[in-house]
């Protein structure tokens, strides 16, 4: 009797432990692969090679409380001899190591200064960027190809203040992929 008792309990458990374990809903997940190619640089470096975008010294009395901007530096993302179907196209900047996830901004990686990020921003409207935030896919600009297949995507870096900062040196990246439309 014991026996049957234990095979019981076993089966009632095991049949227990599926219904915890049951589908609470579906995700679908939609995306796309273009056939585009470009020839992308950045200031004129051409990728894969890595730019540098060097932003002006700026004293620290110009950042003094959390949100201040300054140093406002532009650079552009070009693409030449585009080939696909795609019309226009905007910089998507991603989440990473640097990049912090609740404002978006670079994080100041292994500079020395203290309480202070970098902030992407679209130039040519003048809206701050959150990188890896999905929402740059409606508020960034969109650029059109031209009928030679070339675009340029005009974008600035800014140092913003996280609280009264501390002097010495500012140092982050940030990696990006062409969005294509």
């Amino acid at each position: 009797m014991n026996r049957q008792a234990l095979v019981l309990a076993v089966l009632v458990a095991a049949s227990g432990a599926q219904l915890a374990n049951a589908a609470d809903g579906t995700i679908n997940f939609n995306g796309e692969l273009v056939d585009q190619t470009c020839t992308i640089a950045v200031d004129g470096v051409v990728t894969p090679a890595a730019a540098t975008v060097t932003l002006p010294t700026v004293s620290i009395n110009r950042l003094t409380t959390a949100g201040q901007v300054t140093g406002q530096t532009g650079f552009n993302i070009q693409l030449s001899n585009c080939v696909g179907a795609a019309t226009t196209t905007a910089a998507f900047f991603e989440s990473g190591a640097s990049v912090d996830p609740v404002s978006g901004n670079l994080k100041n990686m292994s500079g020395t200064a203290g309480n202070v990020q970098l902030q992407l921003v679209d130039a040519a409207n003048g809206s701050a960027i959150q990188a890896g935030n999905t929402n740059q896919r409606t508020r960034t600009t969109r650029n059109t190809l031209d009928g030679s297949g070339n675009a340029n995507m005009p974008y600035a870096i800014q140092y913003i203040a996280s609280g009264v900062t501390t002097p010495g040196t500012v140092v982050s990246s940030v990696t990006y992929s062409i969005d294509y439309q």
